[in-house]
């Protein structure tokens, strides 16, 4: 019986349905529905487009959707180890260290706590999560480029800071937009 009613609840519904779209839409002849009085026509290209109040809201939210989706700026979960030099000799051990360390995490936050001279050194060199443009340019560069690789360690890198070893521990791959 309960069966029944849920198809006298489905025909009621589509009785009501077509109600109200006859009621949006008055005949004026046997043959043609006149269109409601909201819509109007742009013709485009040679093309007549239909326009109501309804496609302009849709189209704006899908145009916001779509432009945020491609404006938001890349993020990158890093740590790093800094030595406030500006000498060959300083990049020359950085090099080796890089060597030492592989792509290992725990010995690069170890040699981060021992050699690193960033106030990030008591977090194993964590500078946790940061966008693009949040990190001088020398520095973005290396995090977002397109060869450098989540896991492995980067580096050595000039900044005005010093020379630095990077290792990136997530990145958002779905905007990496800089060039080499």
């Amino acid at each position: 019986m309960s069966a029944n009613k849920g198809k006298n609840y489905t025909a009621s519904f589509l009785k009501l349905i077509c109600l109200l779209l006859v009621s949006f839409a008055h005949a004026s002849d046997e043959d043609t529905i006149e269109r409601p009085w909201l819509t109007r026509d742009f013709v485009i290209g040679g093309i007549r487009l239909p326009i109501t109040p309804m496609t302009v809201i849709i189209f704006s939210l899908s145009a916001l959707i779509i432009y945020s989706s491609f404006t938001k700026p890349s993020t990158a979960v890093a740590s790093h180890i800094l030595i406030d030099d500006h000498s060959e000799k300083t990049e020359a051990k950085l090099a080796e260290m890089m060597k030492e360390i592989g792509n290992d995490k725990k010995k690069f936050a170890e040699y981060a706590a021992k050699y690193s001279t960033c106030p990030s050194k008591s977090n194993g060199g964590s500078l946790g999560k940061f966008k693009y443009g949040d990190m001088v340019p020398p520095f973005n560069k290396a995090v977002f480029s397109i060869k450098s690789n989540v896991g492995e360690v980067i580096g050595p890198v000039h900044t005005q800071f010093g020379w630095h070893l990077i290792l990136i521990h997530e990145r958002d791959e779905q905007r990496q937009l800089v060039a080499e």
